[in-house]
């Protein structure tokens, strides 16, 4: 009895340290699985096009936009996967010290909008869900409430144990059906809220969870991306396309989701149907003056250690994993934790209340 009772003081104690911190993550959370679909529907001009017969050579596209933009660089092109969807392209000028994003149609080359234009509220989601806006302090902030998250979920189990609240009985007062609530909630929540606490904190401490997955699968290390070099005073880059090319041999069956342009590198961000995550997890670096692959990370073929820490992980927090259904369910799952978040420290408030002996009797 001691110890449920010092297990029902700390799990009060961190559901009262945490439950801000647990709100705002459940409801930027749930924005967040359908983060890309309400950016395209917040930024229409600057994502749909009509899509025409054939598009542009990355040559051309380069070309094209550096002379309507002089003195400004094409740094990265990005590929979305639909044909009626713009490109993305990201140029910069080093002499003023200046740089622009831009969105534009691959089939004209004509730019659709400045990204600068861009209705960042998406963005700004996902800041808030990363790192609450306040960088690498909110960072640890959020890191640590993962943490707490994962103690409430298995301290909630155990104290729910006893009784197996599985409803709420509408009819009883107020205090009691926000007990009833919190119980009932919880253990249905609890599987789900182990695993988004524990994604998290994979995804927070990645480097130091690599190294723990990596010894338990007995996973060989990836090596670190190359560092790119100054480019060769008078050599002559091979086409862009030609490297393109290059990096979809080296992996067929994925396609290429950006291309960054860096000193004597081109970095060509690739994605398999299977690979969920944002960009893709295959990366392909290509020397643009020699032609060659001189690093390749291949997400089929890559050490189980990265395919777990680097895609499953991610797809699994965000409930891209199974597709479209356990994207809902995600979605849902992190509606509830902010009504999790709140009835927990409304037990507390009402036991320090009036009535809190009928409340206490429960407990």
């Amino acid at each position: 009895m001691q110890i449920r009772k010092a297990i029902l003081t700390l799990h009060l104690c961190a559901g009262l340290l945490a439950s801000v911190f647990l709100l705002v993550l459940g409801l930027t959370g749930s924005l967040l699985v359908f983060g890309d679909e309400i950016d395209r529907a917040l930024n229409a001009k600057l994502t749909w096009i009509q899509p025409g017969v054939q598009r542009l050579s990355l040559a051309e596209i380069r070309t094209r936009l550096e002379k309507v933009y002089p003195g400004y660089k094409v740094l990265g092109i990005g590929i979305p996967p639909r044909p009626n969807m713009a490109w993305s392209t990201f140029l910069s000028n080093e002499s003023l010290h200046k740089q622009m994003g831009l969105a534009f149609d691959p089939y004209t080359g004509a730019v659709v909008g400045n990204q600068s234009d861009r209705n960042d509220f998406m963005g700004k989601v996902h800041q808030l869900h990363l790192r609450l806006m306040a960088g690498e302090t909110g960072a640890t902030i959020v890191s640590w409430a993962a943490v707490f998250l994962f103690f409430l979920a298995l301290s909630g189990v155990v104290l729910w144990w006893p009784r197996k609240i599985l409803w709420v009985n509408w009819r009883n007062p107020a205090k009691l059906i926000n007990w009833e609530l919190h119980q009932t909630l919880g253990i249905y929540l609890s599987i789900f809220l182990l695993i988004f606490s524990l994604t998290a904190m994979v995804i927070h401490w990645d480097d130091a969870a690599m190294k723990v997955v990596n010894r338990a699968t007995a996973s060989a290390e990836v090596p670190d991306f190359p560092e790119s070099q100054q480019a060769p005073t008078g050599a002559v880059p091979v086409s862009p396309d030609q490297l393109l090319a290059t990096a979809e041999a080296a992996a067929p069956g994925a396609r290429a989701t950006a291309v960054q342009f860096m000193g004597n590198l081109v970095r060509i961000w690739m994605m398999y149907p299977e690979d969920r995550t944002p960009s893709g997890r295959t990366n392909v670096f290509v020397d643009q003056y020699t032609g060659k692959i001189v690093y390749l990370v291949d997400s089929r073929t890559a050490p189980l250690g990265y395919r777990v820490v680097k895609m499953w992980n991610r797809e699994i927090h965000t409930g891209d994993i199974g597709g479209m259904p356990t994207r809902i369910l995600a979605c849902l799952m992190s509606l509830l934790l902010p009504i999790s978040a709140l009835t927990g420290p409304l037990i507390w408030l009402l036991r320090l209340g009036k009535n809190k002996a009928a409340i206490s009797d429960k407990l």
